[in-house]
């Protein structure tokens, strides 16, 4: 930000989030673990770790217990306690406890142990070399349809709130649609399957300029009756879908089931495969089906339409798993039902969610072992309508999505049906491909250590090697920050990582060719691994829940082809659209050891950057630009008081543009937003409210993009925190962004 009241502002940030960890370190919660178990563990000695959580309830329902871990073995018990074998080598590690109470109620622990001090080697893997699998790749692009409630005419559902008031919009996704996309020309469906909890199908790729029919139905006993076209494109999108109702179905009711807590019922969990939702039918007096059994949406919303007698006593089965109930449907009017009059029939289940109380691991010799992690009491991130939502507003992708990626872009020999991989590469594999010490060739290798605390407040260690023109690769490896930011906390935190203390995870970034895809062309890839070098399909980077790749890079690297989830059968092409984020010292941190300072470092910063250029497409890409002109007055030292050309224009108009743009766009979003391309590029495009009105300040009836951005949780959190403590700020936030904090969701502001 080049400002050191604003440096010490994100260092007091960094301080209070690691006393929230109790101990650990920040990338304990920041990048918090990687999935699956790695197969090298043991069932005793220093490795055993027993582990015991705490959960109470207060309407005493008898709570129900599911373990996963990410390294190692545990025994998937439904128990408050269980074994947790560690896996042998060091390491920071990570389990997860999820808790529900048969009436809709969930909620997850994490918990952390480092397995530094237990002295065990890692394993030593055979070298694996696997092929990516043959892909038919042509010009297009994969997209996601979002089915709505409403009307052609763009009529939205009203609800009102818990103790009346002035009915508010709030849209209603519709999941369990049954959806069919045909391609128009040639007649072939290329898609037929039912829309998720979020209302959403992820479509295969689109032949670019090919028109497609979206052919869809309300609930399975509906006929399918035409949803619209769609035409194939270059890039990615969301294409919002009203279903075209009969006007034979002359009942529309809606409504809202939650707990009474302000949560919804159920959850969905792709780490611990858990798919849970309310469900509503309709019923007539006698008891008799008017409508299908339907899920309620992940919001805690439904919409149904049915056909019924104009006058008649109706009523609706409501069952939050092993809580039932029978409503009665409000009465028509004298006209009778009409699909016209929506009717709105909301229902709140008497619960709440268990509560966790205490987490904890010992040792064989009964020592304690490691620290729960738990949010700060006190950001902002934890009063967000969707508090769980960081890193997945662009997709959510599961075990098998996460493997079949893996696969196609060679890390992986197969996938089994539950996405197990088969066979996968170490990263010791992966950097031998790619000659990084020791296996270099004469190519030169760039590096650079430092802390991201303006970001993750991780201590990473960053390698980068170019081996041909089209070969370009950067391997990262994490370990945890600074708890309160000092210069010798600093030190500490950086000397511990030399040391291979508490290794998070290393993340691998290429730009290579795969025969046949992306028209042979050099495209970016990512493969994340675990302590001991075994190759990992998710990771937590921000403390709230593990999230499969590719889609949890994409969420800041881009993705202009990915569709929401990597697809899950077939041979899909790997290409994501995605791209490097360069690399900002204004966001870092650096030892005052002189070899390892700014100073010394400048140069290989400036390298890894111009590693970064050289994946773009050209000189004129937004994140060329970006880099260019952070070394646009010559030298190898970024100017860490760049500021867009765009937004020195703006402050003449709106003064305090400029700053706006250093301590919040720069600081906060702009290397994420410059690798999206040209529709998200902040540095280009002077901010307007109406732009970012959902997306930033919520309160809309679009509850899928609200408060969705900032995208990361220490990005939401580091520009609260600003704003908060500063008005001057905080007005510009609200001159650009339309606000200076979120609000919550229309008429039931949690999820």
């Amino acid at each position: 930000m080049g400002n050191l009241s604003n440096l010490k502002a994100a260092r007091a940030l960094g301080a209070r989030r690691l006393v929230a960890l109790a101990g650990v370190g920040a990338a304990a919660a920041l990048l918090a673990s990687c999935g699956g178990g790695t197969g090298n563990d043991r069932d005793s000695g220093p490795n055993k770790t027993y582990l015991r959580v705490q959960a109470s309830d207060g309407e005493a329902d008898a709570l129900q217990y599911q373990w996963r871990v990410t390294s190692g073995r545990i025994e998937n018990r439904n128990a408050n306690e269980t074994v947790w074998t560690l896996p042998d080598g060091p390491g920071l590690h990570f389990a997860y406890v999820t808790v529900s109470d048969g009436r809709g109620g969930y909620v997850e622990q994490q918990y952390a142990v480092s397995t530094d001090a237990l002295g065990t080697a890692a394993p030593v893997r055979p070298p694996v070399v696997h092929t990516a699998p043959a892909v038919a790749d042509f010009d297009g692009s994969a997209a996601r349809l979002r089915f709505i409630s409403g009307d052609a005419a763009g009529n939205q559902t009203r609800f009102v709130p818990p103790g009346g008031g002035t009915p508010v919009a709030r849209q209603v996704y519709q999941p369990d649609v049954v959806v069919q996309v045909v391609e128009e020309a040639g007649g072939s469906t290329v898609f037929s399957g039912l829309s998720d909890l979020t209302g959403e199908v992820s479509l295969p790729k689109l032949r670019a300029g090919d028109t497609y029919r979206i052919r869809c139905a309300t609930s399975p006993d509906a006929a399918l009756a035409d949803c619209g076209t769609l035409v194939g494109g270059t890039e990615a999108g969301v294409r919002r879908v009203v279903p075209t109702l009969s006007t034979a179905r002359n009942l529309r009711l809606f409504g809202h089931v939650g707990l009474e807590d302000g949560g919804v019922c159920g959850t969905q969990n792709d780490y611990f495969a858990l798919q849970r939702a309310a469900t509503v039918q309709l019923l007539q007096a006698d008891g008799s089906a008017l409508s299908a059994v339907q899920r309620v949406n992940r919001f805690g919303d439904y919409a149904l339409d049915a056909a019924v007698p104009v006058q008649a006593s109706l009523k609706l089965r409501v069952e939050c798993e092993g809580y039932a109930t029978t409503l009665d449907v409000p009465a028509p009017g004298a006209a009778g039902y009409s699909a016209a009059e929506p009717v709105e029939l909301s229902h709140l289940v008497p619960n709440s969610r268990p509560r966790i109380d205490k987490m904890v691991a010992t040792g064989p010799d009964g020592n304690v072992r490691g620290r729960m992690i738990v949010p700060l009491p006190d950001v902002q991130s934890n009063v967000l309508p969707g508090a769980d939502q960081f890193l997945a507003f662009k997709g959510k992708d599961t075990p098998l999505s996460a493997c079949m990626y893996y696969r196609a872009i060679g890390a992986v020999g197969g996938c089994d049906a539950q996405g197990n991989m088969i066979d996968p590469i170490s990263l010791d594999d992966w950097e031998r491909q790619h000659k990084f010490k020791p296996y270099d060739e004469g190519n030169r290798e760039v590096s650079a250590k430092y802390i991201n605390q303006m970001d993750l407040n991780l201590v990473r260690f960053m390698r980068a090697t170019r081996t041909a023109p089209d070969n370009i690769a950067f391997v990262v490896c994490n370990h945890p920050g600074p708890e309160h930011g000092t210069q010798a906390e600093v030190d500490d935190a950086i000397a511990k990582g030399l040391n291979g203390e508490r290794e998070v995870a290393c993340v691998a970034m290429e730009w290579s060719t795969t025969p046949g895809v992306n028209g042979g062309r050099p495209f970016t890839k990512f493969l994340t691994f675990a302590p001991d070098g075994s190759l990992l399909p998710s990771v937590n980077l921000d403390g709230r829940g593990e999230k499969y790749m590719p889609g949890t890079c994409v969420a800041c690297h881009g993705g202009s082809q990915y569709n929401g989830k990597f697809p899950e059968k077939g041979n899909p092409s790997p290409y994501l659209g995605s791209g490097f984020l360069a690399f900002d010292t204004g966001n870092y941190l650096f030892s005052s050891d002189p070899k390892l300072g700014e100073e010394r470092q400048s140069k290989a910063i400036h390298d890894l950057n111009q590693l970064v250029l050289a994946t773009e497409a050209g000189a004129d890409t937004p994140t060329s630009r970006l880099i260019q002109g952070w070394y646009a007055g010559g030298g190898t030292t970024l100017d860490k008081n760049y500021v867009a050309p765009a937004w020195s224009a703006a402050e003449a108009q709106t003064p305090g543009a400029a700053r706006f743009y250093r301590e919040v766009v720069g600081a906060s979003c702009r290397t994420c937003h410059v690798s999206m391309g040209a529709r998200f590029d902040w540095d280009s495009i002077v901010l307007n409210p109406t732009r970012a009105a959902a997306h930033v300040c919520g309160g809309t009836a679009d509850l899928y993009s609200n408060a969705s951005m900032p995208n990361a949780l220490v990005s939401r959190d580091r520009v609260a925190e600003r704003v908060t403590a500063d008005p001057a700020l905080a007005t510009l936030m609200t001159t650009f962004l339309g606000c200076s904090a979120p609000l919550p969701d229309p008429a039931y502001p949690k999820r």
